[in-house]
């Protein structure tokens, strides 16, 4: 969503520029054409190369100052989406629209911007996509037949992902195999399910998912099942605050040709 809105950011301040040099060519007769475009695609490639190097936090975007400087600067407006799926509910039980409201929010309290309603912003955090509400207690016996139901689920997605063809092409021998074990009711047709949700989420190949990697994965689905935190907190075994691809598979009921495997898969 940030994203898109830095996009948009862009396009404004190209806008402007492009406004400034009609305002100029107004002033001075007889500019040719070609000289203006020039002069046009270097500002656009100035502004470009002054920002590549400068990263802003989730809620910010580079703009050039006066003196024709890249800094970041809290993003000026979000776009509704008008999709309470897309609402966020933070740690602190309040509803912010879209996670880009949340982020805008904290940058202007970082800067002290009279748009900060909310100070607590700035300690506050996302806990999970959706309006906030009564998500419930994890039960025992909720807790203890929850792998079964991720592990369905997860297969079910990944069928799904394939038909779409929104899935990465190197998955698709997983698919092809996970379809053959289900019509022959394999016991285990979701296992390869379960080896592409751990190469999905760990993006730094080490072979274990940070809680950082972890934290889309819960938002997205805590509204849903409110099992998933407690659930992987049962997963990390030795309390490192990640899941090694030992306990996921532990977890999730991979035998370990299943984790060697994953591990080699996931790698590559």
């Amino acid at each position: 969503m940030a994203s898109k809105l830095n996009v948009l950011l862009l396009f404004t301040i190209f806008s402007c520029y492009q406004l400034f040099l009609i305002t100029a060519q107004s002033e001075v007769k007889d500019v040719p054409n070609e000289a203006s475009k020039v002069t046009n695609d270097q500002l656009i490639n100035d502004f470009e190369d002054r920002c590549a190097s400068t990263k802003c936090r989730d809620g910010e975007t580079c703009m050039l100052n006066k003196d024709g400087d890249a800094e970041c600067a809290c993003l000026t407006q979000c776009e509704d989406p008008k999709d309470e799926r897309l609402m966020v509910c933070t740690k602190s039980n309040q509803t912010y629209t879209t996670d880009c409201e949340f982020f805008q929010m904290q940058c202007w309290c970082r800067r002290k911007d009279e748009r900060c309603t909310r100070r607590e912003a700035l300690t506050d955090t996302i806990d999970y996509f959706g309006r906030c509400q009564n998500l419930g207690i994890c039960t025992e016996f909720e807790l203890e037949v929850f792998p079964k139901r991720m592990t369905t689920w997860l297969g079910e997605i990944l069928d799904t992902l394939f038909v779409r063809k929104d899935l990465d092409a190197k998955y698709e021998v997983l698919v092809n195999e996970a379809r053959k074990m289900k019509l022959s009711n394999t016991e285990k047709w979701w296992r390869n399910a379960v080896l592409w949700e751990f190469c999905e989420l760990d993006k730094t190949h080490d072979n274990s998912v940070n809680n950082e990697e972890l934290a889309r994965f819960v938002r997205s689905l805590k509204v849903l099942e409110h099992c998933i935190q407690p659930f992987l907190d049962h997963c990390d075994t030795d309390n490192d605050n990640k899941i090694s691809s030992d306990e996921w598979g532990t977890c999730l009921g991979l035998d370990k040709d299943d984790m060697t495997f994953l591990k080699t898969f996931c790698s590559n």
